[in-house]
């Protein structure tokens, strides 16, 4: 019977293999032992539709029956995947079990007499033995004798699986475009239209100026935009527009503009021009960044889909990212600029070759450890600049968890902090002077003293007790100039050294009782100067300047804080009392307070007074030494 369904097939010379191999497949069916019975006997409107559908470019199958037997062309191997090839001759609810009740219920509507149809249908299908989410348009139609009777189903297919997961993508990437923005402090985006003369603002920037959400769509004319800008403003901002419509070059402006609640507000407006096939500008689009209250942002609009990007690049510093385990992966325009190396010799390691040869131990310790145990990656070093020479940097790192807590990737900048580590080495060079300038001064009055003593042998006991105290002063005086880049100490000790001074041989009127902490060597100077005062005014007003007055100091550290109780008791006259608001307090106030987030409370009373301060457990290293 394959005249009647490939009619003329055996003299046609033009027959592509392919269409040889579906033939030879259609027939080798036992059309006669199936639901659609023999060739012979289909109804005629079905083998003219076979014919057609079996010769067709497009994935086409007929369904013969309510029971759907498939006779299907070669293109609708993509509709059948691996099924294909034991397609022909068997009902679609079988080839396809997956999709059984979709396909039943579109064959009963066939069978109405209904046609139906289906955008981005999706079906699993069995690919190279491999299970897969694939979409599809489905037309489905009734194939009707002359009497309108329907005898069979035709269905016509076109993956669209590709168009859906780029749709997915895109969805992905415009979700991640909003947070940015979002994240970023970036009010609105623009697009300004050369041949309307029309601006297009989105639904945020639209609402903060009174503009309509279709007028925000379709665009407001520039010179009604224009009206929000402040006066002064306004003849420059056009000025740069058409400077960069003119030279097609990128637009960076500042300027002032006065909302819906008649706020005035300074932007900065970055923006590209866009060009046609020709390559004649067509548009200019952009970002509006309210720098009011943050820091200005250095950028340029490229694509809409590659605003992300922009966004990192308006952020002065180098910017980074690595994988879970710590390979760089992503540096932004800043790191070209620092380093002079370019974007294509970038490899992930080649930061660890410009880290100062002395720093690389620490650098490597330090990283690996976050790496380890997720902590924050927070250490300057030495990287080598573009012209050769090695610059400071600030580098702080922080990872990106799932929602179990685990580690997907690294973010982190890296700061120039040059002049800062050049302003830190004067002080030092200037505390380092004074260090010494003092302690020539304390030889000298040394000296003075022993003079003294020698012209007067009777005051021989009175000059030892003398040349101690000078001596303990001096010592409290190293620990107020100690350099930063030295081992922290023991708060006990440093209370210990810095009292020294100020007692008698038989130290009973002083008790420093409770726990203990080891502060960070950075901290030390400064928790020395807070209790130097503190005993510097004991000497002056309180304790030490009362004979009969006692000092009780006490240590608590507990998981957050270091409490140290400093109670005077002495007899406290109005007149006597500490004046309050004094250099000295305010300093002490500044340090506790401003500098290390703490806390300091005082309390007097006839009987002395009492100073609590608070500081926090950060001061101390993570590991406190042996």
């Amino acid at each position: 019977m394959a005249q009647r369904l490939f009619p003329g097939f055996e003299t046609d010379c033009d027959a592509s293999p392919d269409l040889i191999l579906l033939r030879n497949s259609v027939l080798s069916v036992d059309w006669s032992s199936t639901p659609a019975g023999s060739i012979a006997d289909w109804p005629t409107e079905v083998r003219s539709t076979v014919r057609t559908a079996l010769r067709a470019a497009s994935p086409i199958a007929v369904l013969i029956g309510r029971e759907g037997i498939v006779v299907c062309n070669s293109a609708a191997r993509e509709m059948f995947g691996d099924a294909f090839d034991v397609a022909q001759g068997r009902s679609i609810l079988d080839v396809l079990p997956i999709a059984r009740q979709f396909f039943r219920a579109m064959i009963d509507e066939s069978f109405r007499a209904r046609t139906v149809r289906y955008r981005d249908h999706p079906i699993k299908l069995s690919r190279n033995g491999i299970q897969q989410s694939c979409w599809f348009n489905l037309g489905l139609s009734p194939i009707v004798d002359d009497e309108g009777r329907p005898s069979g189903t035709l269905l016509v297919a076109s993956e669209t699986t590709d168009h859906v997961r780029t749709r997915k993508s895109l969805n992905v990437i415009r979700q991640r475009m909003d947070i940015a923005l979002e994240a970023g402090g970036i009010v609105g985006t623009w697009d300004y239209d050369l041949t309307t003369r029309k601006v297009a603002i989105d639904g945020a920037l639209a609402q903060r100026y009174g503009v309509s959400q279709t007028d925000a769509r379709n665009g407001v004319p520039i010179e009604v935009l224009i009206r929000n800008v402040y006066p002064e403003d306004r003849a420059q901002m056009l000025s740069v527009i058409d400077g960069a419509v003119s030279s097609a070059t990128t637009i960076r402006a500042k300027f002032r503009a006065i909302s819906k609640k008649a706020n005035l507000n300074w932007y900065v407006a970055f923006g590209r021009p866009r060009h046609d096939d020709q390559g004649r500008i067509t548009s200019l689009a952009g970002i509006l960044v309210d720098v009011t209250a943050e820091s200005e942002a250095v950028a340029a609009l490229e694509q809409s889909n590659l605003r992300f990007d922009t966004l990192i690049e308006a952020i002065p510093q180098i910017v980074w990212s690595t994988d879970q385990d710590g390979n760089h992966d992503y540096f932004n325009k800043r790191w070209i600029e620092f380093t002079g190396i370019p974007a294509a010799a970038i490899k992930p390691d080649v930061w660890t070759q410009l880290v100062h040869p002395d720093d690389w131990d620490r650098v490597d310790q330090t990283w690996k450890r976050s790496l380890a145990t997720g902590a924050t990656y927070d250490i300057d070093y030495r990287f080598r600049y573009r012209d050769g020479t090695f610059r400071w940097l600030r580098v702080i790192a922080m990872p990106m968890r799932d929602s179990r807590g685990a580690i997907l990737r690294w973010y982190g900048t890296s700061t120039d902090i040059e002049e800062a580590k050049q302003l830190q080495a004067e002080r030092e060079l200037v505390t380092h002077e004074l260090g010494h300038r003092i302690k020539n001064l304390f030889a000298l009055v040394n000296g003075l003293v022993g003079l003294s003593a020698r012209e007067e042998p009777h005051l021989m006991p009175l000059t030892r007790q003398l040349r101690s105290r000078l001596e303990a002063l001096h010592m409290a005086h190293d620990l107020v100039l100690k350099r930063p880049d030295a081992a922290g100490c023991s708060l006990k000790q440093l209370l210990s050294v810095l009292l020294a001074a100020y007692l008698p041989s038989n130290n009973d009127r002083v008790s420093i009782n409770g726990s203990d902490a080891f502060l960070k060597s950075a901290a030390s100077k400064s928790v020395a100067l807070v209790f130097h005062e503190l005993a510097t005014n004991a000497v002056k007003y309180g304790a030490f300047k009362a004979e009969e007055g006692r000092l009780v100091i006490t240590v608590d550290v507990s998981a957050e804080w270091i409490d140290v109780n400093w109670e005077e008791t002495f007899r406290n006259t109005a007149a006597e009392g500490k004046p309050a608001g004094g250099f000295g307090s305010h300093l002490v106030q500044s340090i506790v307070e401003r500098q290390f987030r703490g806390k300091i409370e005082q309390r007097q009373s006839d009987d002395g007074w009492t100073i609590h301060v608070r500081l926090p457990r950060s001061l101390c290293p993570d590991v406190t030494p042996a």
